[in-house]
């Protein structure tokens, strides 16, 4: 049952990044709050299906948690196209 769980949320959270990445490719104001939701929904995925141990984080999507603090410090913290809607 969470394996099922994990794997729906893993699927939304990729929609939400593709959904992002074509705002920012048509240059639509959205993309920068869709960014923002899928990277923050994605991370909390990471925290809720941690098994606590340090060992193998690799294997456990330490590297993707990694990408999408990188994607949300891009995204608060590097000059963003203002984008017109």
């Amino acid at each position: 049952m969470t394996r099922s769980l994990a794997a729906i949320a893993c699927l939304i959270a990729a929609a939400g990044f593709v959904v992002a990445g074509a705002g920012i490719l048509v240059r639509q104001v959205w993309s920068r709050p869709a960014l923002i939701a899928a990277a923050a929904f994605s991370a909390l995925l990471y925290l809720l299906f941690w098994n606590g141990k340090m060992q193998a984080l690799d294997d456990q999507g330490g590297i993707g948690l990694l990408i999408n603090l990188a994607l949300l410090a891009v995204a608060f913290l590097i000059r963003w196209p203002v984008f017109e809607g």
